[in-house]
């Protein structure tokens, strides 16, 4: 999987990474292999420590995906996706995911779905959008689940279904995606694709609360304010109300990687 971080890196550009000597491979199959290549980037990534070694991944990516490994590929998009080591790009990173995505890289399947989901670099199509999830969910990327059911509750790309909607929060949801944890809190607190349940909403709010999720926060403190789904408590209510205010989290997040 890509790497995870928005951290501040140094920013360097495409005309110096290709200028760029890289340290010495250990081995002869390192090379010469796209994964020993691949490899040793993920070690550049993980190491961190400076602007060059962000520079030394970024070529040794490059040089992997040139001999067509999809990894490779996945990856490179999330460093111009997210700017890690050099200056975001989504069009480029759109053409890296691409790559990985026709290769059945389910991450990269799922951020393509995004990209058209959201209009970013790419004129915004539902259906598309809807296509690329619905593989990447196929694959087992649990996010992906969790935007497909987005779809299907809101009539993005698919004919409005809030019962198909639940379900796939749900599966989502019970495999730990706080959005899903939420949307499901949602979907019983509306009665959206099920029949609604006060206290099933608070318990999953709790959950993605309990995990930094501003929203459910929110409506947490709601719950306690007001003695829905649960015994009021202004105190409580004023604790989750404050966490809301801090906490991260609005139902549209995209992971990074």
């Amino acid at each position: 999987m890509a790497p995870g971080t928005r951290s501040a890196v140094a920013v360097v550009g495409d005309e110096e990474i290709n200028r760029l000597r890289i340290r010495q491979p250990r081995t002869d199959t390192e090379r010469v292999s796209p994964r020993g290549l691949f490899a040793q980037a993920k070690r550049f990534y993980k190491l961190g420590r400076d602007a060059e070694d962000y520079r030394n991944g970024i070529v040794l990516l490059k040089r992997a995906a040139s001999l067509g490994l999809a990894d490779a590929h996945e990856w490179l998009g999330a460093v111009y996706d997210y700017g890690l080591g050099t200056r975001p790009n989504r069009r480029r990173a759109l053409e890296h995911y691409r790559i990985a995505a026709d290769a059945g890289n389910p991450n990269a399947e799922y951020h393509v779905g995004v990209f058209f989901h959201e209009g970013i670099a790419v004129q915004r199509d539902y259906r598309v959008a809807v296509s690329w999830l619905r593989k990447a969910a196929k694959h087992g990327d649990q996010v992906a689940v969790y935007w497909l059911g987005q779809c299907y509750l809101h009539g993005r790309g698919v004919p409005r279904s809030f019962r198909k909607g639940f379900d796939l929060e749900l599966s989502a949801a019970k495999r730990r995606v706080v959005e899903a944890q939420y949307s499901v809190g949602v979907c019983y607190d509306r009665g959206e694709g099920v029949s609604a349940d006060a206290r099933a909403a608070f318990k999953w709010y709790l959950l993605a609360a309990k995990r930094g999720y501003k929203d459910a926060a929110n409506n947490l403190g709601y719950m306690y304010e007001t003695g829905r789904g649960v015994r009021m408590d202004k105190r409580k209510a004023a604790v989750w109300y404050k966490r809301a205010e801090g906490e991260k989290g609005t139902g549209e997040d995209r992971k990074c990687g």
